[in-house]
């Protein structure tokens, strides 16, 4: 019984370590985000793989990602929602920057 309890204790105190909070933080956007939809294509930001990183500091979340092209008329308004929806999943303020990366296709769409 009371290596039932050290285990239990164990596991709550490895689920408040920075990096598993900062894990969990992260899997809440990227879920949140699944609902978030390209406009023009129809599928989410995840499955496009418009998502490129999220890192947290102590005082935000920073969004990294791409556009499916670089003057995308509806860039600035999925950047709003991306940003709207992240920061509702983590509470917390999100800031969201466009990499000048160019946007591939995942291999299941080509």
């Amino acid at each position: 019984m009371a290596d039932e309890q050290k285990t239990e204790g164990d596991v709550a105190k490895k689920a408040s370590t920075p990096i598993v909070a900062e894990a969990e933080k992260q899997e809440k956007i990227l879920n949140a985000l699944q609902a978030v939809l390209d406009p023009e294509i129809g599928l989410s930001v995840i499955d496009l793989d418009l998502i490129r990183e999220v890192e947290f500091t102590a005082e935000e979340a920073e969004i990294r990602m791409v556009l499916t092209t670089p003057f995308c008329p509806y860039g600035p308004m999925l950047i709003g929602q991306i940003q709207s929806v992240a920061e509702q999943a983590v509470e917390m303020p999100v800031k969201v920057t466009v990499l000048p990366d160019r946007w591939e296709a995942p291999p299941w769409l080509r």
